[in-house]
């Protein structure tokens, strides 16, 4: 299902076939769009993202909000004139409107019922070929015409054993059993790395989550408090607004510019790392307004650069003019002449720099235990976004992945030669069986490989769209609101 506007998250996109050309070649696919892309991006300045997306003189953060509102969700992602203004909104969504993955009912005729997703759908053209092979096999063993089509053996038992097509096919057979046994030992074990290497990249992605949580609690708990006598800046609390308790409510006038900027540039090192990570699920390139619309835009709008789209100076700019980076700070970006892929390392640094300081001015209170947890998330948090290219460029050997490949091929194509002499036209349904698991299997294992479905496997992959909304909650919401009132210690302990 196609994700909300709000929740066309990260223009992570799936690659071209040259770069996964270049990837299955064995050269890394790390970063090689993002750093082209700028030259074809000035060359496309009429496109409607554009010309909707006024200059900073003329439209601000409130002009720029007009332009998403009314827009239904949660299946419409707003991809069409005005592209760009709606497209940068996801990099503030909050509210995720699908699972992480494609989520299952365990009830067993829910699952005979499922075709989208599953191996059934990816390997029913091999069972369909291999069933045919097996039916002109029984054809041309019982003469190879109609005119002298014979029954030589009933139709259900299997081949007289000293008809010589069957004898000339017992060494197929033999060979075939021990193929057999290798090939199931060495997929099953194939399947099983595999899904390790899935389940290792989504854990990562959740831990890239857990440190930026970890961090934002912590800068939430080391910022200088505010007091009910400083109403100007501090922040009240919704639920206490009318009661008015006895305790701090909200942060101090300099924490509270602190902690909103730290939080924003944390989301937007964690969104722009997703903007820069090839994926097919980003809640854009996997919905159908994307495929109708894309052709009437004179920017660059097939897989190779939706994602850097949003990385270039046109989407930089456009994330000023809707709040999420100042003008300073694209300048900043756009200056340190680094490739636009580096853009949520430059981020992290300058996080870290306003954090020192506020502890260095007292903004931020702890003392050197606090002040080594708070950059050790940070530094965690890098080793994270690192962590995610690393499993992407070192997945598998081809080697590997090519033996494995030629085996189960070659066992499912010898299958009817090797199944006919002991079952006869019963073949043809096993051969359909063996074909549905052997492939099947091999199926599902490269679907764990292609963790974020740029290589077709759409249907398993993880949708960054919702990490990215996940993050924005955490970072924007739970932790600020947690801390926008802190009661005051009680005189007498409470009865």
């Amino acid at each position: 299902s196609s994700s909300s506007p709000r929740n066309a998250a990260a223009f992570a996109f799936r690659p071209s076939r040259s770069s996964r050309r270049l990837r299955l070649g064995g050269l890394s696919p790390r970063n090689k769009i993002l750093d082209l892309h700028v030259d074809l991006l000035h060359r496309s300045t009429e496109c409607h993202a554009i010309s909707s997306s006024a200059s900073p003189a003329s439209s601000g953060p409130a002009s720029s909000r007009n332009v998403l509102e009314g827009i239904g969700k949660p299946s419409n992602p707003g991809w069409s004139t005005g592209r760009l203004n709606r497209l940068t909104e996801w990099a503030e969504d909050d509210t995720p409107n699908r699972p992480i993955i494609c989520e299952y009912d365990p009830r067993g005729r829910w699952l005979w019922r499922k075709w989208n997703g599953t191996v059934l759908k990816a390997t029913w053209k091999s069972v369909v070929a291999v069933m045919l092979a097996g039916l002109l096999l029984d054809f041309y063993a019982r003469g190879g015409s109609l005119a002298n089509y014979k029954l030589s053996w009933s139709l259900l038992s299997a081949p007289t054993a000293t008809d010589p097509l069957i004898m000339r096919l017992s060494g197929v057979k033999k060979l075939w059993e021990y193929q057999l046994t290798l090939a199931t030992f060495i997929l099953t074990f194939f399947l099983s790395q595999a899904f390790g290497y899935w389940q290792k990249v989504y854990d990562t992605t959740r831990k890239i989550q857990g440190r930026i949580n970890d961090f934002c609690m912590l800068l939430m708990m080391g910022a200088e408090r505010g007091v009910d006598t400083e109403e100007s800046k501090a922040t009240t609390a919704r639920s206490n607004a009318s009661t008015g308790p006895r305790g701090s409510r909200g942060f101090s006038g300099r924490a509270q510019e602190l902690v909103t900027l730290c939080t924003r540039l944390v989301r937007m090192s964690h969104t722009l790392f997703w903007a820069q990570t090839p994926t097919a699920s980003n809640g854009l390139t996997d919905s159908e307004e994307y495929i109708k619309d894309s052709a009437n835009c004179p920017l660059p709008a097939d897989d190779e650069h939706i994602g850097p789209l949003l990385l270039s100076p046109y989407g930089l700019r456009a994330l000023v003019n809707t709040g999420q980076l100042t003008k300073e700070e694209r300048e900043g970006l756009m200056g340190t002449g680094l490739p636009p892929s580096q853009h949520p390392y430059v981020l992290l640094v300058w996080l870290g720099i306003h954090c020192m300081d506020g502890l260095k001015s007292g903004t931020l209170r702890g003392g050197p235990g606090y002040e080594e947890n708070l950059f050790r998330q940070l530094a965690t948090l890098r080793a994270c976004y690192f962590d995610i290219d690393d499993f992407r460029a070192g997945r598998m050997p081809v080697a590997y992945v090519q033996l494995v490949q030629v085996m189960v091929d070659s066992l499912v194509i010898l299958s009817p030669l090797a199944l006919y002499p002991e079952v006869g036209i019963l073949s043809i349904p096993l051969c359909g069986l063996l074909a549905l698991f052997f492939r099947g299997l091999l199926t599902l294992s490269k679907s764990f490989l292609d963790v974020f479905g740029i290589e077709k496997y759409e249907e398993q992959c993880i949708r960054v769209d919702v990490l990215i909304s996940e993050i924005n909650f955490g970072a924007g919401k739970r932790w600020m609101n947690s801390a926008a009132f802190l009661p005051a210690i009680p005189s007498s302990p409470p009865e």
